[in-house]
């Protein structure tokens, strides 16, 4: 089943997957997913504001998945508050459950003691059968991997067979990536670091260099530093796949990023129709995307890495990514222009399913 197929056999999608790898512009996916209604959860910052509230109905099955008999017997008998607390745990810790069966690095990013937990092992083992179509609707579900081979088999079959969840990839150039990666970890944001306590070494070994260049040189030879070639080859069948929409940053941004309204608009008309969204028109959400007071912003703007990389640098990345680039429609070498288009008319991935 094709994602076309999916998109008019589905109707609206009821939960969604968004793999935006780090610096990409992933805010522009979660502004995109406010604006269609959905709440989020994962690798993005969760305000109350954007956090699933689940219904009594869900609640109570979402419970019913995670405690066993007995404890659901006795969580019954205790007063509503006490029973939506303890349903509230259950839904952290089956949405944690599966991080892990979607083969996320969890105790790197966050901590032993934060995922192996008694009610997240109990989540893990009751629920080590079931459909993600058991979990809460109206979800879209943001992270900046998804290795196929980590992602938990029972997953992969079920997604082959029904083409759901929808799932929605979005990339950028790997030089801007890994220059926007640096003005973070440096603190250019002003809005402090995220969640994973990984990044905390790298924005150490950067503050400590006394310049900019020092910095980016450093990133561009350190294999480890996020957004390396291996971050990107892994992540290249979902450019592939015929159930994935792809999308860029430099789709997304639209002229307030250094991009164009008409693939903003084409973009956003992309989506929304992969979605099955019939009740916002793509003109209706282009103009919330570009958010300057998402979190981890900083300027926003495509193209640069070549107002700031030196000519050495220029070769650093040229060599480091010497086999993504083609892989994903980005031109090797520098231009004497800042101004972005796709080689051609339309992006290489556009229509791309």
């Amino acid at each position: 089943m094709d994602a076309d197929t999916t998109a008019a056999a589905g109707g609206r999608a009821e939960r969604v997957i968004v793999i935006s790898m780090m610096k990409s512009g992933t805010h522009l996916l979660k502004e995109l997913m406010l604006a269609l209604g959905y709440s989020l959860y994962g690798h993005v910052r969760i305000t109350p504001q954007v956090r699933p509230t689940l219904d009594q109905e869900t609640r109570g099955r979402v419970a019913r998945m995670v405690y066993d008999d007995a404890t659901l017997t006795r969580l019954l008998s205790e007063p509503e508050p006490v029973f939506d607390e303890a349903a509230e745990q259950a839904w952290e810790a089956l949405a944690w459950s599966w991080q892990l069966r979607f083969g996320m690095p969890l105790t790197t990013w966050y901590s032993m003691a934060l995922v192996n937990t008694g009610l997240v092992e109990q989540a893990c083992r009751r629920t080590a059968g079931s459909d993600f179509a058991e979990t809460p609707g109206g979800i879209c579900w943001m992270f900046h991997e998804f290795d196929l081979r980590k992602i938990d088999g029972h997953f992969l079959h079920e997604w082959a067979a029904t083409g759901e969840p929808r799932i929605i990839f979005n990339y950028r150039d790997p030089r801007d990536m890994i220059l926007s990666m640096v003005n973070f970890l440096c603190g250019a944001t002003g809005r402090g670091l995220s969640a994973f306590n990984n990044l905390q070494t790298f924005r150490s070994i950067l503050v400590s260099k006394p310049t900019l260049e020092e910095r980016i040189t450093y990133a561009l030879t350190d294999d480890s530093f996020p957004g390396n070639q291996d971050d990107f080859k892994r992540m290249v069948w979902l450019l592939h796949h015929p159930n994935v929409c792809t999308t860029t940053f430099e789709e997304l941004a639209g002229p307030l990023g250094g991009g164009t309204a008409d693939l903003q608009l084409r973009a956003a008309a992309r989506l929304l129709d992969f979605l099955g969204i019939k009740e916002h028109a793509p003109q209706d959400v282009t103009g919330k995307l570009f958010n300057r007071n998402a979190f981890s912003f900083h300027r926003g703007q495509i193209g640069d890495w070549r107002e700031v990389f030196t000519n050495k640098q220029c070769r650093l990345a040229e060599a480091r990514f010497a086999d993504v680039l083609p892989l994903y429609g980005y031109p090797a070498r520098r231009r004497a222009s800042r101004a972005w288009a796709w080689p051609g008319s339309v992006s290489p991935r556009e229509g791309h399913r």
